[in-house]
């Protein structure tokens, strides 16, 4: 890093909690000398060192031009959209620091066609699956294949991108409004359902070295109980009490490693956060479900909240090559978040300008902090703006300490038409 004086300026670009829980730990760092959120949202600019800029996540040129003009010496990608759009190349050309993939590394994320691919030419064990251009294909394959089965769109669809059919009916509905998304347009895939038990494993890479993150637990589904559509994930616990020592052993070895040493042998390095869904089977086999190129939301907002280390020195680390050097250390607490959502989140969220009542409440509680998302100000009072919230996160000696704490707190919030599930970590 090209450090300015004393101490890092930093870019986070994104707007939702994982980025306001980027922004907290990268603020409590003595190294940080200065944080802009870009766009962020009202609770980022509220962090000590910490201002919002008006640069959406999407706008990869104005970034790269805002990095460049600030001297920026460190650039942290929050979301998946700036990072297919090329936004790490742009900053690299420019010699700016980025935790973040470069763009054709990104492709894991923004094509599972190409995540599809990847997988069984470099034997990295994944659902089988049929890839279909056309959405006519697509129907007459779910017509007569077993159930239940698995639809995605192969482009991005902000967490939504992913039907899991029990029925016919289910499955045709399936293909036909997700062939009409964005995202779609590449194709689609009709995947085999695999059984088993789900969880998400982070690790921070740069090319073939790699920092395990703890364990999480994401809860995808809308609704109490695991029902409900799929969402961008509702709340998340860490540690994940499932995933044993032998477990994390073999999905390091078995899709972890493979993955980073077929990306530098191919010429795509990859630099930043890598997030791999992963199915573990009744043998213990992991399976790839799908791979994310960044920090996981809301797996974000527990894994930072358990760090003890200085995140700042763990991605100068990075960008510096000696990752192989240090440790990710967390507190031996559990941590748990819930995510508090608009209504009609996720098809149409609709809570948009209703005020937040209860965030005012002086957070007294080292073991408590809310995290915003979806939020803004008008007139000096904190709004909703999207359709994830606000994250309610807390630390405990137990998952179940940690939920009380947690559900306590979400009492005196409220919003109109505010949803969140009340079994997270149950």
């Amino acid at each position: 890093m090209n450090h300015q004086g004393p101490g890092a300026r930093i870019l986070v670009v994104g707007q939702g909690a994982r980025e306001h829980a980027l922004a907290w730990a990268l603020s409590r760092s003595p190294e940080t000398r200065a944080l802009w959120v870009a766009p962020g949202n009202a609770g980022t600019g509220q962090e000590p060192k910490t201002r919002n800029i008006s640069i959406e996540a999407h706008e990869v040129d104005a970034l790269a031009t805002f990095a460049r003009q600030e001297n920026m010496d460190l650039v942290v990608v929050g979301p998946e959209a700036p990072l297919v759009l090329g936004l790490a190349d742009r900053l690299a050309v420019q010699g700016i620091a980025v935790i973040g993939p470069r763009q054709d590394a990104a492709r894991l994320e923004g094509s599972k066609i190409t995540c599809k691919r990847f997988c069984q030419q470099h034997g990295i064990p994944t659902a089988p699956a049929r890839v279909h251009e056309k959405p006519e294909d697509a129907l007459r394959d779910v017509a007569t294949c077993p159930l239940p089965v698995v639809i995605k769109a192969s482009g991005l669809c902000g967490g939504k991108g992913v039907v899991i059919a029990t029925s016919r009916e289910e499955a045709e509905t399936a293909v036909q409004k997700l062939s009409q998304l964005p995202g779609g347009q590449e194709g689609l895939l009709v995947e085999e359902c695999l059984e088993g038990w789900e969880t998400s494993y982070i690790v921070l890479a740069q090319e073939t070295s790699y920092l395990p993150c703890p364990s999480t637990q994401d809860h995808k589904r809308l609704k109490d109980g695991n029902r409900g559509p799929n969402t961008g994930g509702m709340g998340a616990f860490s540690p994940a009490n499932r995933v044993t020592p032998e477990v994390e052993a073999r999905i390091c070895r078995e899709i972890i490693e493979p993955t980073l040493q077929a990306l530098a042998q191919s010429g795509h390095p990859y630099q930043g956060f890598l997030y791999a869904g992963i199915m573990v089977d009744k043998s213990g086999k992991p399976n790839l479900l799908e791979f994310n190129c960044r920090l996981g939301d809301p797996e974000a907002q527990v894994i930072l909240f358990r760090l003890v280390d200085d995140l700042h020195a763990i991605f100068e680390a990075t960008v510096q090559k000696r990752l192989d050097k240090i440790r990710w250390t967390s507190r031996p607490e559990v941590a748990l978040t819930t995510v508090i959502a608009s209504s009609g989140y996720p098809e149409a969220p609709s809570s948009e300008g209703e005020p937040i009542d209860g965030l005012e409440v002086p957070e007294v509680d080292t073991d408590l902090k809310i995290f915003h998302g979806g939020t803004g100000r008008r007139n000096g009072q904190v709004v909703c703006s999207g359709g994830r919230v606000l994250s309610v996160t807390g630390r405990g000696s137990s998952l179940a300490q940690a939920r009380a704490r947690v559900y306590d707190r979400i009492k005196n919030l409220h919003f109109a038409g505010m949803q969140y599930r009340k079994d997270i970590g149950s």
